[in-house]
């Protein structure tokens, strides 16, 4: 009896290859949309999670990443206020701060704490664990107690409303998570949500910044029974976009962060008594012309 092998059946090698790339394809956009969606919805988790973190860790990761000596890191090179001047600022803008606070009914878990910055930047910032920096150059700029108040309560107002939190809300849900495992790096904190540069550029939504100005307006009311100090603020600025239209000069890092003058001049509450009298600076907080220009 003879042996043989059966016919080979006809394989159409490309079509197979062809099948093969097509199932592995579509595998990999599987692959994709499951990534996707897993990325989206830790996203969207993270967004909902950070405003609801406890204000300590808002503070303990401040600490880790530096932010709580801020002011160290936004002075100019060249001193123009001694160290005794610079100590009796900080004093009189916590002072007002602890006010402001207690106006506003500030849960108590959340202390602010007030830096002053030796710097003609025409600012002022609030960061991550209730730190408020004023800048010289905006005290330079101001006129009244009332304006300066107002400033401040806007800061704070971004601080209760968590606005930070929200803003930075993936690098820090990230950033409380690995400190839930036991990874605490200064280093990699700062990376995953920024350094004092970061805040001082740090533009929010049109809603958190009339958040932050209704916080404003509801300080001034209850500390001065007007809204006097917010009024001329706001004036100050609007008279500075008609003069200088989009550009600000040295106002740009304050200016470009906000909305229109005008909006908010209109977005104040009960403006009451536009014409009140309001308080000159006076004592530390009325700074000379910067020698160093």
């Amino acid at each position: 009896m003879r042996y043989s092998n059966p016919p080979l059946s006809s394989i159409d090698h490309e079509a197979a290859l062809h099948a093969e790339r097509g199932e592995f394809a579509r595998l990999l956009l599987i692959v994709a949309g499951i990534v996707l969606a897993l990325l989206l919805a830790l996203d969207r988790l993270a967004v909902w999670a950070a405003p609801r973190l406890p204000f300590a860790w808002e503070v303990e990761i401040a600490r880790s990443t530096g932010l709580d000596t801020l002011a160290l890191g936004m002075k100019d090179s060249q001193t123009s206020i001694d160290a005794a001047q610079q100590q009796a600022l900080t004093a009189e803008l916590q002072r007002r701060l602890d006010r402001i606070a207690q106006a506003i009914e500030l849960p108590p878990d959340i202390r602010p704490t007030a830096h002053f910055v030796d710097s003609p930047t025409i600012n002022a910032v609030a960061t991550l664990g209730g730190h408020v920096a004023v800048f010289a150059g905006l005290l330079r700029q101001l006129e009244y107690e009332e304006e300066l108040d107002a400033v401040l309560a806007h800061e704070l107002g971004h601080i209760q409303h968590r606005h930070m939190v929200r803003q930075l809300s993936r690098g820090l849900s990230a950033a409380a998570a690995l400190g839930l495992v036991g990874i605490r790096s200064p280093t990699l904190n700062r990376w995953l949500i920024g350094d004092v540069q970061r805040f001082s550029q740090l533009a929010y939504s049109r809603q958190a910044e009339q958040e932050a100005d209704a916080t404003a307006a509801q300080a001034s009311l209850r500390l001065y029974g007007h809204t006097g100090g917010l009024q001329q603020l706001f004036q100050r600025f609007q008279a500075l976009h008609a003069k200088h239209g989009g550009d600000y000069g040295e106002w740009a890092s304050m200016l470009q962060t906000h909305p229109h003058p005008a909006e908010r001049l209109r977005a104040i509450p009960n403006p009451g008594a536009t014409h009140a009298a309001l308080t000159p600076l006076r004592g530390a907080l009325k700074l000379g012309p910067n020698p160093n220009k």
